[in-house]
């Protein structure tokens, strides 16, 4: 949408400048800009060029807003669902509510049910309208967990509602109580940012408060769904390995490796230890493809994986570039039928494995055909001319 809006304006900003131009003479040169004399008959269009210009000048500064507004709107809906799901898996949870219903409502009732889903909503509406800090504190009430605790982005994300707040009530305009609550919960301001100032959503910010609502998102909407479902652990790990193993082919590797440091603790349980390695697999590799392979081999050598499956040992294989051993492995997998050839075409992890000419010669001898990958991005092209760029693994 920015790239758009700066196509747009850069295209405004030249038929200014070739109108005044052809129609006006030059009065004044300065390091400030061109003054231009326009004869009256001139002077309409000009000016209604001048309006286009100033509201894309307009859109360059509201969209990204807009953008952060929606954003923190997305999550508050998302937790919406979370406390729905909260009191469906957990009635009890409703004991406490406060609400109240009068004759006439209940009167209006068809039957037990629509009372209840009628206080369920507003206890949802009354939590919603909570301060995020305070939905927070309801959360670990109801659940006993500090959710907030040992959480990174906490600070960022307190800021980033408290911003969200001005671009609503005062057009972005610094308050007291934006400092205040940012000091608070330890989110360092700089000293140039006073009340009364102004803040913006540079392209930098978004990406940063999109990397935080995400992991956030991930965190909250697992952690309560294996607190309160821990019959249902396996479709969980599914879940969060699906989607890191996306974000690793997206090469969102920051948010990867947030998520997979957290669901890789000692204090996290899993349905089954494969689930767990490959959650170890991904993390390693994402780490690796970010730059720190040293990093990624200590997560390695933190295992034993002399008992795994051959595919979690070609994994390690390829993640230490032992291509020697992984042309071993390859050979004894051709025949699994867990394990699809397609996966050295697609999965990021065999990004090194598949520039090797040893295993393309391979891979045709394996399944006689040969191999081609469909989609070469620019990325990807940079890598190959950066030897020790990462890999990953479902």
């Amino acid at each position: 949408m920015m790239h758009v809006a700066n196509t747009v304006g850069k295209q405004l900003d030249e038929a200014y400048s070739k109108f005044l131009e052809k129609h006006g003479e030059v009065k004044e040169k300065t390091e400030e800009g061109t003054t231009y004399t326009l004869q009256i008959e001139d002077i309409a269009n000009a000016k209604k060029i001048a309006r286009e210009r100033q509201h894309y000048r307009n859109s360059l500064r509201l969209i990204p807003r807009n953008f952060i507004i929606s954003l923190v709107s997305q999550y508050d809906s998302f937790l919406g669902r979370i406390i729905r799901f909260m009191f469906a898996a957990k009635p009890e949870l409703l004991n406490a509510s406060e609400k109240a219903l009068s004759y006439t409502q209940m009167m209006n009732f068809r039957d037990l049910n629509d009372a209840k889903e009628f206080i369920v909503e507003k206890e949802i509406e009354s939590i919603i309208r909570k301060s995020h800090a305070e939905q927070f504190e309801w959360l670990k009430e109801k659940l006993n967990t500090p959710f907030n605790k040992d959480l990174p982005c906490w600070p960022q994300f307190i800021e980033l509602t408290e911003r969200r707040n001005l671009f609503v009530h005062t057009d972005g305009k610094i308050s007291s109580q934006y400092l205040a609550v940012c000091a608070k919960h330890k989110h360092h301001i700089s000293e140039d940012l006073a009340v009364g100032e102004s803040l913006e959503v540079p392209r930098e910010y978004f990406e940063s408060a999109y990397q935080c609502i995400y992991e956030i998102g991930i965190k909250l909407a697992h952690v309560i769904w294996r607190r309160l479902c821990p019959d249902r652990l396996k479709e969980s790990d599914a879940q969060i390995n699906n989607v890191t193993f996306e974000l690793v082919q997206k090469k969102e590797y920051d948010i990867a490796i947030r998520i997979l440091d957290f669901f890789t603790g000692k204090n996290v349980s899993h349905a089954e230890d494969s689930y767990r390695r490959i959650m170890l697999i991904n993390r390693a590799q994402a780490y690796k493809w970010k730059g720190d392979a040293g990093q990624c081999i200590a997560i390695l050598d933190a295992e034993d994986w002399s008992a795994c499956e051959d595919k979690f040992k070609l994994a390690v294989a390829v993640l230490h570039d032992d291509f020697e051993k992984c042309y071993t492995l390859v050979k004894r997998l051709k025949d699994d039928p867990e394990f699809h050839k397609t996966s050295y075409k697609d999965w990021p992890i065999f990004r090194e494995l598949r520039r090797q000419k040893e295993f393309q010669d391979l891979y045709r001898e394996c399944y006689n055909e040969d191999l081609t990958v469909e989609q070469t991005t620019e990325d990807d092209e940079q890598e190959k001319q950066e030897p020790g760029a990462p890999a990953s693994e479902r």
